[in-house]
């Protein structure tokens, strides 16, 4: 009972932050789609997509080790040495767009610059270093700082964006100026909490090349990253794929459907992950049956309670899209018709997707991310290849999409009740001896 008040209180900690952050961007969202055009968006859109696919690799996921230290001291060199990576990735970086020709942005938007260049690896690096940071409090239980700092991100993101498109020579860069002045601001924040709360000593003068953190996990960066690579692949391959063979405003309209059904699966799927691997990562090898019994909850209590709200308001989504956010937007009311089973089943799927990390499932992982991701590519590649249009196109996306959520619950049933087992045996044993 103890344990599920916790869960409960720690999960309103972070929803409460969430509606805050999620409101800020909800009330600016019409005045945004009103400044900017949906072609802007799209250019942003993909800015956005590659920020979440670098921001995944550049710690090569050895945050996601920081909840499974066996002591603070260790979470804290692992945090450091996350950090410290994140950094040597992003001058890397930079060295290389300087040095040669070559640049995702010019390769995905057709621009680039040495200012949007620096522009994207700020937003890459702040990105990194805040979910590395947002891992340490999670392990430390300070879910009131990761709250803070979403909502101070999310208020910087809006004013800023909204500040640029009053100029003219910054508003077609004003909507990512404003993403990465957001993501500094959540940065800053976590980074100055991290000091002061750290506690242990020496841990600043953690190596990159540290022996033991990388022999001890290196199971991270060399079959997790991959997946988490898979994985946001997977995520951002719509946008990226639809600004490429189709154009920049089916992008911006695409992007808009997304960034309206994250508010829910961000208030409520985002605050509850967070949470849930923060207790099962420390439950699963003591008491697996309760990481079983809250993996249940959790997802037939999404189900029902989230079901009504999917069903009506696909009915009226093309309507609200054009009342709400302009004239130009009911084309993304009509995408989020088709895309609702697939979101649907991301809210119920997403906060327990971290399960198979926590039963040291990481092949597995990987796996299902590639496949994932293969079977996307090859959808939006064949779909160009035949001349599908868009809505089909994002039809044919989305009953794959779902397939692989679905696919995803039952493989973390089934690992966690493999564990369950192997906990009862392991019991039995001792009982007899």
């Amino acid at each position: 009972m103890k344990n599920i008040n916790e869960f409960k209180k720690h999960v309103g900690t972070l929803i409460s932050g969430n509606v805050l952050a999620q409101a800020i961007t909800f009330a600016a969202s019409p005045v945004l789609t009103r400044l900017y055009s949906p072609e802007e968006f799209g250019f942003y859109a993909t800015f956005v997509s590659l920020v979440s696919v670098l921001s995944v690799l550049f710690a090569l996921t050895f945050e996601k080790c920081i909840p499974l230290a066996i002591n603070r001291k260790i979470a804290g060199q692992i945090t450091v040495l996350s950090l410290k990576l994140a950094a040597c990735f992003s001058v890397f970086y930079i060295v290389v767009v300087t040095t040669t020709s070559f640049s995702l942005l010019k390769m995905f938007t057709g621009r680039t610059s040495l200012w949007l260049e620096i522009i994207l690896i700020l937003s890459v690096f702040s990105a990194s270093a805040t979910q590395t940071l947002n891992f340490w409090h999670l392990r430390e239980q300070y879910f009131a700082s990761t709250s803070r700092a979403k909502v101070s991100q999310n208020l910087g993101n809006v004013f800023s964006q909204a500040l640029f498109s009053q100029f003219d020579a910054l508003r077609s860069s004003g909507l990512i100026i404003g993403d990465a002045f957001g993501r500094l601001a959540a940065f800053s924040m976590q980074y100055m909490s991290f000091i002061r709360l750290k506690q242990v000593k020496g841990i600043f003068k953690t190596k990159i090349w540290s022996a033991y953190i990388w022999k001890k996990y290196y199971r991270f960066p060399l079959f997790t990253s991959i997946s988490v690579l898979f994985n946001a692949l997977s995520l951002q391959i719509p946008i990226l794929a639809l600004n490429q063979f189709f154009n920049a405003s089916i992008a911006g309209n695409f992007m808009l459907t997304q960034k309206v059904i994250g508010i829910p699966i961000t208030l409520i799927g985002t605050a509850v992950a967070q949470v849930f691997y923060s207790t099962a990562a420390k439950s699963i090898d003591s008491n697996p049956i309760q990481v079983l019994v809250l993996y249940k909850k959790i997802t037939r209590n999404l189900f029902f309670v989230t079901l009504p709200v999917f069903v009506v308001f696909s009915f009226i989504a093309p309507f609200v899209f054009q009342a709400f956010f302009g004239k130009g937007w009911f084309l993304s009311g009509q995408y989020f018709q088709i895309l609702a089973v697939s979101f649907f089943s991301q809210l119920i799927v997403l906060p327990v997707s971290q399960v198979l990390y926590i039963t040291h499932n990481q092949i597995v992982q990987t796996i299902w991310d590639f496949s994932r991701f293969a079977c996307f590519y090859l959808i939006f590649l064949s779909c160009h290849f035949f001349q599908i249009g868009e809505l089909s196109t994002i039809g044919i996306y989305t009953i794959f999409s779902t397939s692989f959520y679905l696919l995803l619950y039952l493989l973390g049933r089934y690992y966690i009740s493999t564990q369950v087992q192997q906990h009862a045996r392991k019991r039995s044993m001792l009982n007899r001896n």
